[in-house]
């Protein structure tokens, strides 16, 4: 624990996120701080969005300069691009850095790749512990080529402990993290503040339901390409949750002319960004998964099974962790629009499938609500701290 002006307080930690966008990232940090304290929380983002607004946490927020770049500055071949990138990481660990926020606390909290590189600038001496929070795999199509190459040799290899959203998330990076690292998994909030344990399936399948950010290799192509196959000219809707963000606009229109393609625009209902996920989950008899690669946790699956809903998902990465093929869900090849189609129709025919699926998803093991989260989190940072303490002879407070 922190101990300041001769008193003992609350662990101080400073969330450092590299955007205010509402990503997944950043609503799973938003999650996390939302719940009743814990810890003594201060949060540093750059300016141009609200994802942290009206958050609970101490402090005033640095504002860091880290202005959008075209392709996010990491996935852009231009060097030029990468080096203009980099420069706004420096400029804003030299924020970061002459933060007083930073010097009162006990220990720094990376919420993504690039945040970790900030810190790693910023605490070069490393005089705060660095925890870097691995929400997307650590591989170059994730991360982009520049930005793979600066996380791995400057934000991870002065990690002082990494946690994982994922057993895959972990597994990408293993081989970046450098010896004695503190390391753990940890599910990340995902909405859950409670789970159905008494699932209510309907006679038959009137709405399927996809949740995410409108991005490509989210798959909504591939969900609306199935969706015309099982359900074309027939009454069953299909609800998409999520905003086009980050200049994805263009993706957003290509779906809406391949929905009128497919003969399905009347059928399909663009719902935007969707604060009451509870309520779309509630609201759909099927819910869908459909990423065209690896997914490092899959928020959407965690809330279809805290909801009992049947869920269908691609295999590997983290709905993979989650699911049991025909106990609380349905696997499908990555990007295969045709066996998502088959598993659609297998859960609209008649039979106890759907039934069966969700009773499975409430008996789900290990699925936490986003209140368990925010302790196992707590309960990892404290054993930060304590194994820092340790190692540097100092005894926690």
């Amino acid at each position: 624990m922190g101990h300041r002006r001769g008193r003992l307080t609350a662990m101080r930690i400073v969330h450092v996120s590299h955007t205010s966008q509402r990503g997944g990232a950043e609503l799973a940090l938003v999650r996390l701080l939302a719940r009743p304290s814990r810890w003594d929380a201060a949060v540093c983002a750059s300016p141009g969005g609200d994802a942290f607004a009206g958050l609970p946490v101490h402090g005033v927020p640095v504002q860091l300069d880290l202005p959008g770049l075209p392709g996010g500055g990491t996935r852009g071949k231009s060097p030029a691009l990468a080096a203009k990138y980099l420069s706004a990481l420096r400029a804003a660990a030299r924020t970061l850095r002459d933060s007083p926020l930073v010097h009162e606390a006990d220990l720094l909290h990376a919420n993504s790749a690039a945040a970790a590189i900030i810190c790693a600038l910023a605490n070069r001496r490393r005089r705060v512990p660095l925890v870097v929070h691995l929400r997307d795999l650590v591989d170059p199509e994730s991360l982009g080529r520049f930005g793979f190459e600066a996380f791995t040799r400057i934000g991870l290899v002065r990690a002082d402990a990494v946690v994982a959203n994922s057993a895959t998330t972990l597994r990408s990076a293993e081989s970046r993290i450098g010896p004695g690292v503190f390391q753990a998994v940890l599910q990340s909030p995902s909405g859950i503040d409670r789970r159905v344990t008494t699932p209510s399936v309907a006679d038959r399948v009137r709405t399927v339901g996809m949740i995410g950010r409108l991005q490509r290799w989210k798959g909504q192509h591939v969900f609306l390409e199935a969706f015309a196959h099982a359900f074309a000219g027939t009454d069953v809707r299909a609800r998409l949750a999520g905003a086009a963000l980050f200049g994805e606009a263009a993706y957003e229109e290509e779906l809406r002319e391949q929905a009128a393609r497919l003969g399905i625009a009347g059928q399909v209902d663009f719902l935007g960004h969707v604060e009451d996920i509870p309520r779309f989950i509630d609201g759909v008899d099927v819910l869908v998964h459909a990423s065209t690669r690896a997914e490092p946790l899959g928020q959407s699956v965690l809330q279809g099974l805290a909801h009992a809903k049947p869920v269908v998902a691609t295999e590997g990465g983290g709905p993979g962790e989650w699911l049991r093929p025909g106990e609380n869900g349905l696997l499908v090849p990555p990007g295969d629009a045709g066996a998502l189609a088959d598993a659609l129709r297998t859960l609209a025919a008649p039979g106890d499938l759907r039934a069966r699926l969700a009773a499975g998803a409430a008996r789900t093991p290990g699925l936490l609500t986003d209140d368990e989260c925010a302790d196992a989190h707590a309960a990892f940072f404290g054993t930060v701290l304590g194994v820092r303490a340790t190692a540097s002879g100092r005894h926690p407070e």
